[in-house]
């Protein structure tokens, strides 16, 4: 009976815990498409400046900054399905008002509020998945989470394209129908997931110390009903340790911040993939502008966003097998040497030829970026302090959100789009030749914290 039971929890070795939440990803990113054409909207339909795009953009950036600090730290604190679904909510109200808003002032204001509820579940996830997946099975649930992201990603231009042959407005009301669909569906599998009885890890026991191993979690099922009925029984005996469970929560937040602030190799990690990021960020930001200014428009630029995430969508899964043997490191500065080469090719493309080209070569790039970093970061951080590391690596991710629109924009103008993928190119090359050179302390670090994990796992006490 138990094998069964095992046998009916675990689909590619990945619980339910883990598959619930996998399934809500792919929804939410088939409509997750306001961010890659707003750029477009403000510029054709609110006939924005250029110049000033730059900025109303970026402050969804700065938003997003604030959301995944503050997402990462109290997703230790409070827990992450709480951050997940209060950040789905908040994201969809403030797009409603954002689709109403015509004024580049009023605007910035509202994407960041938008951006700071929408980063605001992003370390969360990051850190939940940490949390009920073993360190073994990270790079596979991180792989899987991307192909669900891409698909998503594949799917949306697709139908953005047709919203906005109707109505600009409509792309935004439907995408904060699905951020609601989607926490509507999460609330139903976090409760279902209460009343069949499976305990969801915890970020921490008061102590400081986790609690989120997978071998603990039917001793954290019992451990909390134990405490629930001894809270009955005793009434305001449980208010004095209740407090010494906050105020311990507390000092472990900053405990935590400390510990991420020190970390050299994360933080070295960290600075060289927000380079990385920079770049990233022109395939929204720049690249709609700078292929408008070569003649081509919203059709030739949707179908290419479509090339990237369907690539993914294919290639993401088969590559999983491959990236297993090569090891994180390894796949990272391959995954940033494709990506170099990609533009390289985009420093001379004049055509829409040119620039699928382009896009296909730092799409297999990015096959083996995104997942492995952030299975790398999942690595390095202790096993209670895992939010705060993903929200501190998140504030990066969000920081190039805010700073490549106005960078990209600001180059457009000035030099031309040439220019920018030239520097563009630059900067790859100079994150690959960092990652190469910090992959020893990275490895070392990597393999001590997994250590001190299973040493902790092992004797709790």
């Amino acid at each position: 009976m138990r094998q069964e039971a095992k046998k009916q929890r675990e689909i590619f070795g990945l619980s339910p815990l883990y598959w619930g939440l996998w399934l809500a990803i792919l929804i939410l990113w088939m409509g997750r498409f306001v961010t890659s054409f707003l750029s477009i909207y403000l510029v054709s339909a609110l006939h924005i400046d250029e110049g000033v795009v730059g900025a109303v953009v970026a402050m969804y950036g700065f938003g997003a900054i604030i959301g995944c600090l503050f997402g990462g730290m109290l997703s230790d604190r409070f827990g992450r399905q709480s951050m997940i679904i209060i950040g789905e909510i908040g994201a969809a109200a403030a797009l409603l008002v954002v689709s109403v808003l015509v004024e580049p002032v009023s605007l910035g204001a509202a994407l960041f509020v938008y951006g700071a509820f929408a980063s605001l579940p992003s370390p969360a996830i990051a850190a939940y998945i940490a949390d009920v997946v073993p360190a073994e099975r990270q790079q596979r649930a991180y792989v899987l989470q991307s192909w669900a992201i891409n698909c998503g990603y594949a799917i949306g231009p697709i139908v953005a394209n047709q919203l906005v042959k109707v109505s600009y407005s409509l792309m935004f009301y439907v995408e904060a129908a699905v951020m609601v669909g989607v926490t509507v569906l999460l609330i139903a599998f976090f409760r279902e997931v209460r009343h069949l009885g499976i305990a969801v890890p915890k970020p921490w026991d008061g102590s400081g110390r986790a609690t989120g191993d997978s071998a603990t979690v039917a001793a954290a099922l019992v451990d909390d009903a134990a405490l629930t009925d001894d809270a009955a029984l005793d009434g305001d005996a449980g208010a004095a340790p209740a407090a010494t469970a906050r105020a311990d929560a507390k000092a472990s937040m900053l405990r935590n911040w400390r510990r991420a602030m020190t970390d050299v190799p994360f933080l070295m990690f960290s600075v060289l993939m927000f380079g990385y990021f920079l770049v990233y960020f022109q395939s929204t930001s720049g690249l709609p502008i700078a292929m408008t200014d070569l003649g081509l428009d919203l059709g030739d630029y949707s179908v290419l966003l479509t090339i990237n995430g369907g690539m993914l969508c294919l290639l993401q899964v088969p590559a999983m097998k491959l990236f297993a043997r090569m090891g994180n490191s390894r796949v990272l500065i391959a995954g940033l040497a494709v990506t170099v080469i990609g533009y390289a090719v985009q420093t001379v493309a004049d055509s829409w030829a040119g620039f699928a080209l382009a896009v296909m070569l730092w799409t297999l790039g990015e096959l083996g970026t995104f997942p492995i970093a952030t299975t790398t970061v999942a690595a390095l951080a202790p096993a209670d302090a895992r939010g705060t590391y993903q929200g501190m690596y998140n504030v990066l991710w969000s920081l190039s959100i805010a700073l490549a629109p106005l960078a990209g924009g600001w180059m457009i103008s000035r030099f031309g789009g040439r220019v920018l993928w030239i520097a563009c190119t630059i900067v790859l090359i100079a994150v690959t030749i960092g990652l190469r050179l910090t992959k020893t302390a990275r490895d070392r670090a990597m393999a001590a914290s997994l250590r001190d994990a299973a040493t902790t796992a092992a004797d709790p006490d």
